[in-house]
């Protein structure tokens, strides 16, 4: 009778301890890989943001042809995506104004970079008329990812 009560007793604690585990797990291994893909991103931007616009432009002619004169910033905001949980990168990019607009005006977007299965995907997904913090701002659909400063001397 011991065993029989042990078989239903040991299968509800490792279940239980699936569920209370699960999440801080799946957050330490996805962490594991956050640097390894800032760095292979950093390392191909450039044609990152070269297969970005092709990508555009294979829908929309004119859409990719201003996306090739936009200015791309610098700065990358790191965020995830809640309900994927891939790693993004968010990068704001800037037009020019139209000829038939003021001079003022000013038009930007946010550039939207997936990394999935150990890779950085372009596919021209874009956020128009917003910038990177304001997306992770207001957009309940993506997270921050807080850059973490490593001293090389602690890893070795």
């Amino acid at each position: 009778m011991g065993w029989l009560i042990a078989a239903g007793v040991l299968p509800s604690c490792v279940f239980a301890g699936w569920f209370i585990l699960r999440r801080p797990l799946r957050l330490f291994f996805e962490d594991l890989h956050v640097d390894q893909a800032r760095e292979a991103f950093r390392r191909r931007r450039e044609h990152l943001e070269a297969a970005f616009v092709a990508s555009l432009g294979r829908f929309d002619r004119e859409e990719g042809a201003r996306w090739e004169d936009a200015q791309w910033h610098d700065e990358i905001l790191w965020a995830r995506d809640r309900q994927t949980r891939r790693f993004l990168a968010l990068v704001c990019v800037h037009f020019e104004p139209d000829l038939f607009e003021p001079p003022q005006a000013r038009r930007h977007a946010t550039a939207v970079f997936e990394f999935s299965k150990g890779r950085w995907r372009a596919e021209g997904k874009r956020l128009d008329q917003i910038f990177p913090d304001e997306a992770v701002g207001r957009n309940r659909r993506y997270e921050p990812v807080a850059v973490v400063h490593r001293n090389p001397r602690q890893l070795g």
